[in-house]
């Protein structure tokens, strides 16, 4: 969505209502594609400053995951609230049609992908998948033999033969 935001710029307390249904399908983040499962909803306000924009929006939504632990896919549900500001530089001559054709789509996206975690967990206690076999420990037990033993202690382990 593309907005003008030369309405407001230098005009101090003046602001734009924003309220819409972002129309994407899918975000990219860490070279893979996250499905928008529920439409990116933004809303708020970009209010003039003394010396620049102040954007106080809220994004919610939701995109297909997968666990980083098991594996599994699941639905991650974004409540997202974007509070920034952007000074204009006295010294930096910017084009007014940057303002006038103000991409708020970039702007949204980009802080969706910075606000995306490290790793994605389908659940707190994500038990992950067994070392051994590759069962799903979140959805059934399995009987392999595990030791945990740190690799620089396992010449330790020959004492206790």
């Amino acid at each position: 969505m593309k907005i003008d935001l030369l309405k407001i710029k230098g005009q101090l307390g003046r602001s734009i209502n924003i309220d819409y249904v972002e129309d994407i399908e899918n975000i990219e983040f860490k070279g893979e594609e996250y499905k928008i499962v529920t439409p990116l909803h933004v809303k708020g306000t970009i209010t003039a400053q003394k010396e620049g924009l102040l954007a106080e929006l809220d994004i919610t939504g939701s995109i297909n995951a997968v666990c980083d632990r098991c594996l599994d896919e699941f639905i991650y549900n974004l409540d997202l609230k974007l509070r920034e500001y952007v000074e204009e530089s006295v010294d930096e001559e910017v084009d007014d049609s940057f303002y006038e054709n103000f991409d708020l789509t970039t702007f949204v996206v980009h802080f969706v992908i910075l606000s995306l975690p490290m790793k994605f967990l389908c659940k707190e206690d994500c038990k992950g998948l067994c070392p051994v076999c590759g069962t799903n420990l979140n959805h059934q037990t399995c009987s392999c033999k595990r030791e945990d033993i740190d690799p620089r202690l396992t010449v330790l382990s020959k004492l206790l033969q």
